[in-house]
């Protein structure tokens, strides 16, 4: 029997899997395991190997969670003091205060990552947009628009016009939602629009905002 064989047993036995023997002898873990085939006691071992792996990564993987816990809530206490300073600089300016008020008004405050409005009127939606773009550093290319129609609605053409109004590509618009009504009427001309970010930390700092807005008019 080879040497190096004989060791391979040794390791085996004392509980090392393919890849530590392979990285110790320079033994292929296809050779180790035609040697070990027969063996119940090295199959033995693989169960328990396994069994040590899924604990290890299991305590690697909380380690992980708590270190990313600990990295997001230092994030989101640099966010609120940013936002609390930043509130100070722009609560005179109207634009600011447009684009909160829309927020509190239409805005989503439920979802722990969605900044989203619904409403069917272009203007709002264009403040609101103005004021992302202006306060909160977004992009063009990361908002995203969602339509809300009727049956009796022309899918494409309401499409062409809510991008042609917000000035956000046909691209970056999600699905359209056709809702049956009650009743057999007339809906909006043109149903209701999404304008949509998602975003923890962008939604955190508008609800921190919103917040001292309440505790600056006295009403909390």
């Amino acid at each position: 029997m080879r040497k190096d064989k004989n060791k391979a047993f040794e390791l085996r036995r004392e509980g090392k899997s393919y890849r530590e023997i392979e990285s110790m002898l320079g033994v292929s873990r296809s050779t180790l395991s035609a040697w070990f085939k027969d063996q119940e006691w090295s199959q033995n071992a693989t169960q328990n190997n396994k069994i040590v792996g899924y604990a290890r990564s299991a305590v690697h993987m909380k380690a992980l969670n708590a270190g990313r816990k600990i990295k997001l809530e230092n994030l989101y206490t640099k966010i609120t003091e940013e936002a609390t300073r930043d509130f100070e600089t722009f609560k005179d300016e109207p634009l600011f205060m447009a684009g909160l008020m829309i927020y509190a008004g239409e805005g989503d405050k439920a979802s722990s990552n969605l900044v989203r409005i619904s409403n069917s009127e272009f203007y709002l939606h264009k403040i609101f947009i103005k004021f992302t773009l202006k306060y909160l550093g977004i992009s063009r290319s990361a908002l995203r628009c969602a339509l809300i129609l009727y049956p009796e609605h022309d899918v494409e053409a309401c499409l062409k016009k809510w991008s042609l109004e917000l000035e956000i590509p046909e691209s970056q618009f999600h699905k359209t939602q056709v809702i049956v009504g009650r009743e057999a009427v007339k809906r909006l001309q043109f149903g209701v629009g999404m304008s949509i970010l998602s975003s923890t930390a962008v939604k955190k700092r508008i609800l921190k905002w919103l917040e001292l807005c309440a505790k600056n008019a006295g009403l909390v």
